[in-house]
């Protein structure tokens, strides 16, 4: 066998042994929210890494699959006493990082779409109004697939009237 071809065989079985997409199977956020971590079936542990001016964690979930994990990246606020998710954070099977931010209010819920590599989310302001959007999201290209309104003085009648997808996001 030439060297060439044993090279390539190297390459190919070491890509193939050593960089398999982990199959998360739980996580651990600390007390305070400041510290997150998942696990992998084969204890491989992913430490979630902090973005600028992010002060904490929230919402960990892991996708039914196990391949993505994502959570929802706090930030401080001026006008309350506690953080705010502004950024949902999700890292895909190759290991990159997608954030989506919407229509850039605060994200309260989200969710893993059943059998595709998606996400939906909700946001709405903090006080003062039933208004709330929704976003599906695809994760690879971060492109937009739906979104919803809730009509402000509808909120009840509106969740039923919802695409499918908004179903997703827990309540």
């Amino acid at each position: 066998m030439r060297a060439k071809s044993r090279w390539q065989l190297l390459l190919l079985w070491f890509f193939a042994t050593h960089c398999v997409a982990a199959e998360y199977e739980r996580f651990w956020l600390n007390k305070e929210s400041s510290y997150l971590v998942f696990v992998a079936k084969d204890g491989q542990q992913f430490e979630a890494p902090r973005l600028a001016d992010q002060v904490g964690y929230d919402m960990p979930r892991i996708s039914a699959d196990g391949r993505y994990i994502g959570w929802l990246a706090m930030y401080p606020n001026c006008c309350t006493s506690y953080p705010i998710g502004l950024k949902l954070v999700v890292r895909d099977p190759s290991g990159k990082l997608h954030t989506f931010s919407g229509n850039k209010l605060v994200l309260f819920d989200w969710c893993f779409m059943p059998g595709a590599p998606s996400v939906a989310f909700r946001q709405s302001v903090l006080h003062g109004t039933d208004y709330m959007h929704f976003e599906w999201r695809g994760i690879a290209d971060e492109r937009l697939l739906g979104e919803y309104d809730y009509p402000p003085d509808e909120s009840e009648q509106a969740r039923e009237r919802a695409p499918d997808w908004v179903r997703c996001v827990p309540d």
